[in-house]
């Protein structure tokens, strides 16, 4: 009875380290999300924010950037209108997320759109025009073959989120 009493022990310790560490990988995993998502949301932050500064060029809400020292930190710039917008933008986006149950096959399915024509046919096609590349040579051959399994992969994926989609609407 001893031995049974021993080894339930060292599974729940066992389970207990392996949730622990999976749930800080998650952490590393989604805030490293979140800085990717304010790099590429930064060009949406500046034309909006130009767009105010244009339209209200007397407003201090807007135009005014207030120098903010704490303890043991350096100084840095605040702007109100920065920070409003920018904290109201990643609420709706959380809000939008947590409201549509199936936020991240959508997701998918855009990425899976944009994946092959960004990344792989523009480049490509690009590189071949400007390299002045001769038809049917072997760079010209596997820079297409790249191309076409690139799109593949692609097309492979879009079809594995609309699954994704129509297996959640169904349960």
């Amino acid at each position: 009875m001893v031995v049974c009493y021993e080894i339930n022990i060292y599974i729940y310790i066992y389970s207990l380290l392996v949730s622990t560490i999976i749930d800080y990988r998650m952490h590393i995993h989604l805030s490293g999300i979140y800085l990717l998502v304010q790099v590429y949301s930064q060009p949406l932050f500046g034309t909006v924010e130009n767009w105010f500064r244009f339209r209200f060029p007397d407003s201090e809400f807007v135009n005014h950037t207030y120098i903010l020292k704490l303890p043991l930190l350096p100084a840095f710039e605040l702007n109100f209108l920065s920070l409003s917008f920018r904290t109201a933008y990643v609420a709706s986006t959380t809000v939008i997320a947590m409201i549509f149950p199936y936020f991240n096959q959508i997701l998918g399915v855009l990425g899976s759109i944009i994946f092959w024509p960004l990344t792989i046919y523009f480049p490509v096609e690009i590189y071949l025009s400007q390299s002045s590349t001769v038809s049917w040579t072997t760079k010209w051959v596997l820079l297409r073959t790249f191309s076409f399994f690139g799109f593949l992969f692609g097309l492979f994926t879009l079809i594995g989120c609309i699954k994704g989609i129509v297996t959640e609407k169904i349960s």
